[in-house]
């Protein structure tokens, strides 16, 4: 790599993230912020627990240790379930456009000098460019650290709606049957085998969609 490309100021972004997540990690490990006491010591508060969770939901997205799923059960111990779902989705959302924004800020002009050393690499960061939409949902759908995932697409430069709405719409599912299972204290619901079957269609369909066009991408190449 080129040394002159490559500087550790344009990835301070991605640096503060890690700083984050040794910090949060520690304090969650040490049981110094607990995410299952939060319904207790908020109960009867609705505004002092929407402020709270809030404030999780962006250290989740500069830090990423934060377990989701655990926030959207403690949420849904706080709020009746349509408030829990609505708070959950605005809490996703804002974890989402935190980690894509601080991949949109670092420069990419060491990673492309990697990339041009690894075409093999390369050509799936190419594919994912090209696919922009489809390859966010699909990947998201795998369950990876969302965080991560979204530092990733902001820097390949894919477009912020794009990559939120499509983001969004593949984490979705997944908070709707978390939420009702919180929600209910149980899995019994039929609402909740309908979203968790869909889940997994939507799974499938977006594998079969992104390796459909990353073998048609393989083929114009060659």
């Amino acid at each position: 790599m080129d040394a002159k490309k490559f500087q550790w100021k344009d990835y301070r972004g991605i640096l503060f993230m890690v700083l984050c997540a040794a910090i949060f990690g520690v304090l969650l490990a040490t049981g110094v912020i607990d995410i299952d006491t939060i319904p207790q010591l908020v109960a009867q508060k609705p505004f002092l627990a929407f402020a709270i969770i809030m404030a999780i939901y962006v250290i989740k997205g500069f830090s990423g240790v934060i377990i989701y799923n655990a926030v959207v059960i403690a949420v849904s111990l706080i709020y009746p379930m349509w408030l829990a779902l609505l708070v959950n989705g605005l809490g996703t959302a804002l974890t989402l456009s935190i980690s894509y924004l601080i991949g949109s800020r670092t420069k990419t002009d060491g990673i492309e000098s990697l990339l041009e050393k690894h075409p093999k690499l390369k050509k799936y960061f190419s594919a994912t460019q090209q696919f922009g939409f489809v390859a966010c949902f699909a990947i998201h759908m795998a369950g990876l650290n969302m965080e991560v995932l979204g530092v990733i697409f902001g820097i390949l430069r894919i477009g912020f709606w794009k990559y939120l709405v499509s983001s969004w719409l593949a984490i979705m599912p997944g908070m709707i049957c978390f939420t009702i299972a919180g929600n209910e204290l149980s899995v019994r619901s039929p609402v909740f085998w309908i979203v968790l079957g869909i889940d997994l269609l939507l799974m499938a369909f977006g594998f079969f969609c992104t390796k459909k066009n990353i073998i048609a991408n393989n083929k114009e190449e060659t």
